[in-house]
Order: structure tokens, then C-alpha cells, then sequence
């Protein structure tokens, strides 16, 4: 085999390892009034400065933008326009190089935390209706689940392992006989002839 074509092959096995060192991970959870964005990158580290925009789902309306802090925070306060419209928030955090990603936060789970905290402003001499416990009971889940949400968010984010690897070095390699072979072939019935 030629030395530009195992070159070639190379490339071709380093190149998808190159693409997924610069991966963003993000994700975003409602705490009150508040949403929390988090982003990093795919060895886990901070997303520093990353820049952070929210948009309405349904229009493509820019709400809001940011930067995240050195821990790769943003943290916002729900504009009273988004509650009203009830839309889907499209977060989207842009690192370096062009790399971005998105998360999408459905408007079930910032509403539900609103009428929760509006639950939890009640008197306590107050009976809470059945509606009433089961929105108090849907926050307490929403603030215990956040966590486990992000941790099943990033496990989602599967790197290829050393069997992977091995797999496509061994494929590349059967291509490259392949083509040797052919190559040969070709040879061998024009010597024939």
C-alpha cells in the first residue's frame, strides 16, 4: 500500500476523534423563576464565556442572550412574556470555532414550577385541594429530578470506547485489502492478455 493512501486512511480514522474533542454538552432546569443553563465541554470541563441564546420555539424570537460564567453557568429570570405565550425555550450555547448545541425545555416544566411556587406561597392554615397537593408534589419531584436529569443528559453523550476504535481501524484495513486486491486483479488480467 502507498504511503499517501495509508495517510488517507488515517486521516479518516483520527478525523471523527478531532470532531468529538470540540463537542458542547448543555442543559438547562427551572428552579422557581429561575432557569439554569449549564454547558461544557465533552471532556467535561466548563464551557468558560460560552455564549448563550434563548429563543420562543414556536416564533424563533430571540428572548434573550448571555454569556456563561467560569463555571459555565447563566442563569435567567423567565420573562413575563414567555409565561404568557407559554412556548417551548430553544437554548442554544455557541463555544469556539462554531461548535454549538441546543437543549430544548419544554414549557410544561417552567410552568409547573410557577403555579408549584404560587402553591407554596399559601397560608398554612389553609387545606390544600387534591390539584393543589399534586402541583406542590410536581415541584418537589421537579427540584429532587434536576439533578438526575443532567446526570442521564450526559451519560446520553457516549464516547467511542477501545472496541469501537479497534472496530474501525479493522475496517479501514479490510478497505485497504480490498482495494489492494482489486488493484491486483486489475494487473493480473492485463499481464493475461
Amino acid at each position: 500500500m502507498k504511503k499517501s493512501t495509508f495517510s488517507f486512511f488515517l486521516v479518516l480514522l483520527l478525523m471523527p476523534l478531532q470532531a468529538n474533542a470540540h463537542k458542547i454538552h448543555v442543559f438547562a432546569w427551572v428552579s422557581g423563576n429561575t432557569i439554569t443553563v449549564e454547558s461544557a465541554s465533552s471532556s467535561n470541563h466548563p464551557l468558560v464565556k460560552g455564549a448563550v441564546t434563548v429563543k420562543n420555539s414556536k416564533t424563533d424570537e430571540i428572548l434573550l442572550q448571555g454569556m456563561g460564567n467560569s463555571k459555565g453557568i447563566f442563569t435567567f429570570e423567565l420573562p413575563a412574556s414567555v409565561k404568557e405565550d407559554a412556548a417551548d425555550l430553544l437554548i442554544t450555547v455557541t463555544g469556539g470555532e462554531g461548535h454549538q448545541a441546543e437543549w430544548l425545555l419544554p414549557a410544561e416544566e417552567y410552568l409547573a414550577e410557577i403555579t408549584a411556587n404560587k402553591l407554596s406561597s399559601l397560608p398554612v392554615q389553609q387545606t390544600l385541594s387534591n390539584k393543589a397537593l399534586e402541583e406542590l408534589l410536581r415541584k418537589i419531584i421537579t427540584e429532587e429530578l434536576a439533578p438526575v436529569k443532567r446526570t442521564l443528559a450526559k451519560s446520553q453523550e457516549q464516547k467511542p470506547g477501545f472496541r469501537d476504535i479497534m472496530g474501525g481501524i479493522g475496517y479501514l484495513f479490510g478497505l485497504a485489502g480490498l482495494v489492494a486486491w482489486l488493484k491486483n486483479r486489475k494487473i493480473d488480467n492485463n499481464q493475461q492478455q
